[in-house]
Order: C-alpha cells, then sequence, then structure tokens
C-alpha cells in the first residue's frame, strides 16, 4: 500500500515530514508526525490513512482497521483508501468486506488495476474463482506488465486444473520479473501436479536462492525432494532451515525425519499446530484431491460394529480436524464432541456447525478428563503424528462406557517390518499390524479388528493403511490405574 500524502489540499509540512519519514522506513517517525496531526485535526484523512498503513505494516491489524474506516468516512470518494481499507479487511480474512471495499474503489476508478488485483485475491480465498479469474484477467488488460496480476491469475488457473496455462501465465510474470521469488515457488507447485518434477525442483531452487529466508520454501523444496526418493538432499534442506529458524517446530520434526536425528516418540504439540493451522484453509479441498477415504471408512466399520442408525450415541471426533468425520457422524449423535490441537481447523468445524462441544487441546489429556463419557471414539489419521500409541489407546477405552468402542487409521508399515512403529522421512509415523492389535488388546479392548485400507493417495499412489477398531472389555479402568 502507498501512502496518498495529497487530498486535493496541499499537504501540512507536518505532513509531509510524516510522508518522508515512511518513505525512507522509518515508521516511528512517521507514526509521531500522523498522530500529533490527529491531536489537532482529529479527521485529517492523510494522517489516518497513512498511520492505517503503519499499523498494516506493524501488525496491529484491529488498530489499522480502525484508522482506515475512518479515512474512508472522512473522503469516501477516495478510492485509494478504500483499496487500502479492502486490504487490511483481507489480512483480517474477512474477506466478503474485503470485496465490498474493492468494489468501492472500482465504482469510483474503474481502471484502478491494483483494486481489481486485490479483489482478485479475497475472491479466491472465497472460492469463487472464475470470479478471480475475470477480476485479475481486467486488471492485465489495464495494465499488462503487471507481473503480481500475472502471478496471483497462475495461482487460480493453478486452483481451477488448468496447469499448463498456470504455467504460461508464471512465464509472463517471471519475463517481467526475473528476481520475482514467489513466482518461481508457484510455478513450480504448478509444475509438481504435472508431474514435471525436475522443473519444479529447479523453481523451487531459484525461489530459494532469491528469498532464502522464506521459510515456506524450504518446506515445499524438502517435499519434493522426499517425494523424488532424495531424503539425504531432504534433511540438508531441512538443516539449513533449521540454522536459520532453530526454534521452528516444523524444521526440527522434518529434519528428524529426513535425517533419522533425534527422532521423538511423537509429533510435538508445537509442531501439529502450526502444520495444521497453517494447512487449515486448503485442507478439505486437498484431501478430496486425494480421494481420502478415512472417515467414510470408518463410519462404514462403526455401522458393523454398533447401531449407528439409532442415535443416541455419544461420540466424540478425536482429533477432528475440519469436522470431516462429524458431517457423517452427526446423524448418529445425540451429543457429538471434538477435541483439536489446531485453533484454525476448529474454526473450520465450528462454521459447520455439527458439534455440541469443540475443545481446544491435546487429544489424550482430553480424554483422560472425560471418564466414561462417551459411546464412540474416532480417530482419522491423528495417530500417524504419535509413534508409540499406549497413552492414546489407554486414555480412549478410559473414556468409553462399557461396551464402547474406539475407531482409528493409521498409516502402515510393510508387513516383514520388525518394528513397531517408525517415522518416515514425510514426518509421519507408520505402524505395524501387530503393534496395533497387541496395543489395543493389553488395554482392554476386545474384538479388535485390524484391517488393510487404502487412505488416500500421494502422487497419484496409494498410501496402505489400517483401520483398527475394538470394543472395550470388561470394566472401565479408574484414572488412578490407568
Amino acid at each position: 500500500m502507498k501512502p496518498n500524502p495529497q487530498s486535493g489540499k496541499v499537504a501540512s509540512q507536518a505532513m509531509l515530514r510524516a510522508a518522508l519519514a515512511y518513505s525512507r522506513g522509518a515508521w516511528a517517525e512517521a507514526e509521531q508526525w500522523c498522530r500529533q496531526i490527529l491531536a489537532a485535526q482529529k479527521d485529517d484523512f492523510d494522517a489516518l490513512n497513512l498511520l492505517g498503513i503503519i499499523a498494516v505494516q506493524t501488525q496491529r491489524l484491529d488498530e489499522a482497521a480502525r484508522l482506515l474506516r475512518r479515512a474512508v468516512a472522512v473522503h469516501p470518494r477516495q478510492a485509494t483508501a478504500h483499496n487500502n481499507y479492502g486490504n487490511v479487511l483481507r489480512e483480517l480474512k474477512r474477506y466478503d468486506d474485503a470485496v465490498h471495499s474493492y468494489g468501492r474503489a472500482l465504482k469510483i476508478k474503474p481502471d484502478y488495476a491494483e483494486a481489481l488485483n486485490n479483489r482478485g485475491t479475497a475472491l479466491q480465498q472465497l472460492q469463487r474463482l472464475e470470479e478471480a479469474l475475470a477480476s485479475y484477467d481486467q486488471a492485465l488488460k489495464i495494465k499488462p506488465d503487471y507481473a503480481e496480476a500475472l502471478s496471483n491469475r497462475g495461482t487460480v488457473l493453478k486452483e481451477l486444473r488448468r496447469l499448463e496455462e498456470a504455467v504460461a501465465s508464471f512465464d509472463k510474470a517471471l519475463a517481467l520479473r526475473p528476481d520475482y521469488a514467489e513466482a518461481f515457488h508457484n510455478r513450480g507447485n504448478a509444475l509438481r501436479e504435472l508431474k514435471r518434477l525436475e522443473e519444479a525442483l529447479a523453481s523451487y531452487e531459484k525461489a530459494l536462492a532469491l528469498n532464502p529466508r522464506y521459510f515456506k520454501y524450504y518446506q515445499s523444496l524438502g517435499s519434493l525432494l522426499y517425494q523424488l526418493g532424495r531424503d539425504d538432499l531432504a534433511a540438508g534442506v531441512y538443516r539449513r532451515w533449521l540454522e536459520l529458524e532453530p526454534a521452528n517446530p516444523i524444521a526440527q520434526h522434518l529434519y528428524a525425519a529426513t535425517s533419522g536425528e533425534g527422532v521423538p516418540q511423537r509429533a510435538s504439540a508445537q509442531y501439529v499446530r502450526k502444520l495444521f493451522d497453517e494447512f487449515a484453509d486448503s485442507f478439505d479441498s486437498n484431501l478430496q484431491g486425494l480421494d481420502y477415504a478415512a472417515p467414510q471408512l470408518l463410519r462404514d466399520a462403526l455401522v458393523e460394529r454398533t447401531d449407528c442408525g439409532r442415535g443416541g450415541l455419544f461420540v466424540l471426533d478425536a482429533g477432528c480436524g475440519t469436522g470431516l468425520c462429524g458431517v457423517l457422524l452427526r446423524s448418529a449423535a445425540e451429543f457429538l464432541a471434538g477435541v483439536d490441537l489446531s485453533p484454525r481447523m476448529l474454526a473450520k468445524a465450528r462454521a459447520r456447525n455439527l458439534y455440541d462441544e469443540l475443545f481446544e487441546g491435546e487429544l489424550c489429556a482430553y480424554m483422560a478428563s472425560r471418564a466414561q463419557a462417551f459411546d464412540v471414539v474416532v480417530c482419522a489419521d491423528t495417530l500417524i503424528y504419535f509413534g508409540a500409541l499406549d497413552e492414546a489407546v489407554t486414555a480412549a477405552r478410559l473414556c468409553l462406557r462399557p461396551k464402547g468402542v474406539f475407531a482409528f487409521t493409521v498409516e502402515a508399515l510393510p508387513e516383514e517390518t520388525s518394528t513397531p512403529f517408525r517415522l518416515c522421512a514425510h514426518g509421519r509415523y507408520a505402524h505395524a499390524a501387530g503393534y496395533l492389535r497387541a496395543t489395543m488388546e493389553s488395554s482392554g479392548f476386545s474384538d479388535v479388528d485390524c484391517r488393510s485400507i487404502v487412505v488416500r493417495k500421494e502422487a497419484t499412489n496409494d498410501v496402505r493403511g489400517y483401520l483398527v477398531i475394538g470394543s472395550v472389555r470388561g470394566a472401565t479402568p479408574s484414572p488412578a490405574s490407568s
């Protein structure tokens, strides 16, 4: 966003100083000048606008929204102010409001290419993809050399599965801006989906060379190297990331997974929370494209084991994520609870309006605190972030009523593997069937069934897994004896 030091009048000396301070990166000084102006004249448009922009860039988003809303009220015919206000609304994830604000800017200035581009990004977040594409195309008619709009156009074409067109759009952006790291990264994503993996690798490497402190690039490059079977090179990428950001839980976990050094017994809560907070917006659409089957397979197994059709069950969705299992379990449940570590995943689950209770926290602690509270516990692809399963299975046993049922899915180790579980290079744990059955039985479950399944696709290959289901045997143990 760019400040506009003129609003139809000669700027005050203080405003000129604020704008100059802003232009050289002295944001604190610019803010002081703006506040001095507002102390004398509370509705000065230029000061409100610039102060709002500084608040955005210093991550004070709620304050920025208040300031820019005031600026728009003072000068409702200023297109730039509406565009700036739209940008902060987009940062606050108020995408519908952002689209409206960009629309107001465009009514005032129909050839405002930047507002059209920004409107496209908000529409894309709302999954109104064809409208987003039209907005980018309109921006490019006005400003054909608009590299950012070309790159954004490429991202929406990728989401629309028009992959070759997406690559062409990224190439045009890069012809205009050869140092455009994000366009190289997004081009790599499209090439990866086209199975042009070596080209994708080169594109990711170029993005990282251009911006070695943008940590998302390390994750993309490392995961592609894993996909290519180059685990040692992936470990080197994650090591470089870890050297730059030693406290990052994703870098820590993926380095352990690819290098075999410092492998934890389970993924840390910090890793799981950060991973899924980042993944929340695209989680459902990504899994749909991978033929994700775990929720339906669990539902089918429960129908075989218990009378889901009668309703009246108290059901826990442990590691509920965005609520994909909840969609299938709601009709069977008198009371449906969900627990998850990721607040952003829980927000998606809450929006489905399916659950009677949603709790943010660690699932073992939650289950252990709800003795004999549930008839059914399901856990879809959550225990793939656990190696040893004793604590989780015992906690599930504790929270189940007599004759209660526990069902979960995990990824499978090859049958000839002697180890009970292993952290794989992709960052998830895989388990042996014998270990799964023995853990269930030793924790007090009977009639344990451990069946082979295909959980989903990964790079067009089947991801093999196990669906495990068992019923409570005997009296439920007290917390002290568990």
